[in-house]
């Protein structure tokens, strides 16, 4: 009994590190935008090589957080249902 309750512990922390990696990945990802908003004012481009590796960075950051994430949290789900 008390192994179930520490497996219960365990998992309570795990789920609060995967949302505050979901958190960090979502305010990076909007860093980024702001970045590149900055970068294509002051080149006063919308299209050069390091603009475009910053939209490539927050896409996939953002794809991460979109798919892996969630992934991870249903797993999460499904361990927690079994205890």
């Amino acid at each position: 009994m008390e192994e179930v309750k520490s497996i219960h512990k365990e998992l309570r922390r795990l789920e609060d590190v995967i949302d505050s990696i979901e958190i960090k990945l979502h305010n990076t990802t909007g860093l980024l935008e702001i970045i590149r908003l900055g970068m294509e004012r002051l080149y006063k481009e919308e299209y050069t090589y390091e603009i475009a590796s910053v939209c490539i960075l927050a896409e996939d950051l953002s794809a991460i957080n979109d798919t892996e994430i969630t992934k991870i949290q249903a797993i999460l789900a499904e361990i927690k249902e079994r205890f």
